[in-house]
This record gives structure tokens, C-alpha cells and sequence, in this order.
């Protein structure tokens, strides 16, 4: 989640799913932006490649009665939309736990309170919601990059994943051919969605 566009939500939640699904479990990615992005990504797909299945469900009236529908899946992954109130606030009461993506700029953390804001009201009803901040596309060299990941910058009440995603050209060319970052020569990239898997296991998240 993150109502900022261009934080990378859908190339981390299709990869991530791809790692679980390839893990064994059964694993569903729902689509719940307008745009379609997964859908697209899942359509350019070639046939034979091994990657889990993309529903599109993108009316907030109609989530909650969808995801049980989906209830035989070990895992839902959903990939929220941005800029989308309505959306968001249903995703957010069905989520157990929410990823907020965010790239090391300013506007991404900014725009990242109003989702802090969602879960913090869901966590306020006694309703236990699990929240992490994900740092997307970071640059290792990058002084913005570096200053983001020390988390001086994070005053609210949800943590800081140790688990970060750099700034890959596999991964964008993974989107646009239908594939995942599993099915191209990056070993580093395949190791950074590995690792994530790891500490979300190791949360209990997945």
C-alpha cells in the first residue's frame, strides 16, 4: 500500500507472490487497481511459465465478499491502487498485514501518512493489523537512500522492515514481459525478495 503512484506496489507484490507460490503454497494476487497493472503483466505472460494466479477485483464494495471466495488460497496478496480512498480503507479492514512501499523521496513518505493513518484507526477499533515500511528502488550509494534507511525519519507507530529492494532494470523488464525477477539472471535481485520472504516468515506475515 501507498497512495503515492510509482512506489513499485505491484513489482514487489508480484514478486513476492512468485517467491511464495514457487515456495509451494497456495498463492492468489489480487489486482485492485483500475489500471490493471497485474492483470497486464499477468496477460503478457508466456504460457508455460510458473507464476501464480491475478483476479481483478477493483470495486471496494465488492472486496469483502470476493476475498472469501478466495479463502482456499494460503496467501492473498493484494496490490492497492493509488489515489483511491474508498479502495483503500476496504483493503485495509481485510488486510491482516499491509506492506507500505515507499522509494527513498520525500513525497513517498509523505504520502505514505494517510495509509498510516487507515491502520492506525483499524488498530485503535482492537482490531491487530501488522504494518511494515518497505524501502523500494534503493540506491546504495544514494545520500537520500542512506537517510531513509537509517529510519531517523519514521516517527509513527509502524516499524521499518530490515529488508530492502534496489533499483533494478530486472525488475521492470520482469513486469513488462510477464515474467518475475525469479525467471531472469539477476542473482541479487533474486536474493533481495528471498530475504524479504525470509523476515516476513519470520514475522509470520505469510
Amino acid at each position: 500500500m501507498n497512495e503515492k503512484g510509482g512506489t513499485g506496489k505491484s513489482t514487489v507484490a508480484l514478486n513476492l507472490a512468485t517467491k511464495v507460490h514457487r515456495s509451494g503454497k497456495s498463492v492468489v494476487l489480487v489486482d485492485a487497481d483500475p489500471m490493471g497493472t497485474l492483470r497486464d503483466w499477468r496477460d503478457a505472460s508466456p504460457i508455460d511459465v510458473d507464476l501464480p494466479p491475478v483476479v481483478g477485483i477493483d470495486r471496494p464494495q465488492m472486496l469483502q465478499n470476493s476475498l472469501q471466495a478466495l479463502s482456499s488460497y494460503s496467501l492473498i496478496v493484494i496490490d492497492s491502487p493509488a489515489k483511491a480512498d474508498s479502495m483503500a480503507a476496504a483493503i485495509t479492514r481485510a488486510a491482516d498485514a499491509a506492506l507500505i512501499v515507499i522509494q527513498p523521496s520525500g513525497a513517498d513518505l509523505w504520502a505514505s501518512a494517510a495509509t498510516v493513518k487507515l491502520i492506525q484507526a483499524k488498530r485503535e477499533l482492537g482490531v491487530t493489523m501488522e504494518a511494515g515500511f518497505l524501502i523500494n528502488r534503493i540506491q546504495a550509494n544514494s545520500k537520500l537512500s542512506k537517510a531513509v534507511r537509517s529510519g531517523e525519519w519514521n516517527s509513527y507507530s509502524i516499524e521499518q522492515l530490515d529488508s530492502t529492494i534496489g533499483n533494478r532494470v530486472s525488475i521492470a523488464q520482469a513486469l513488462t514481459d510477464g515474467l518475475s525477477v525469479y525467471d531472469l539472471k539477476d542473482g541479487q535481485g533474486k536474493a533481495e525478495f528471498d530475504l524479504l520472504a525470509q523476515e516476513l516468515e519470520g514475522k509470520k506475515w505469510l
